[in-house]
């Protein structure tokens, strides 16, 4: 079975925007895709940061915050850079996300 990137598989979560499409940026309005959807990338949730943590697909990572119902405020999903809050912590965090990314795509021996 051959790894595909999460960037270029289709939506599976039925979001209008996108349902059977590929989704190739984290931010558009009226998005409505699911964590679990299979074009959502490693993802990390922070509950107690209210966001969930993911790498895109350079690598870097962004946070998108929760909202009621399970659903993810993506219009306003970026990424975390030096003006933010999150700043000092989200580099540990990119560091580890890629780390597991490398692991999970080491073949299994």
């Amino acid at each position: 079975m051959t790894y595909t990137p999460p960037w270029q598989r289709s939506c599976a979560c039925r979001c209008l925007l996108h349902h059977h499409l590929p989704r190739t940026t984290y931010n558009e309005p009226d998005c409505a895709c699911t964590i679990t959807c299979a074009t959502q990338p490693l993802t990390l949730l922070a509950d107690r940061w209210g966001c969930a943590l993911f790498l895109d697909p350079a690598g870097d990572l962004w946070h998108v915050s929760a909202m009621t119902h399970g659903t993810w405020d993506w219009s306003n999903a970026a990424e975390i850079d030096t003006r933010s809050d999150l700043h000092d912590a989200g580099r540990l965090i990119e560091q580890l996300l890629r780390h597991v990314a490398q692991v999970l795509a080491a073949p299994l021996p």
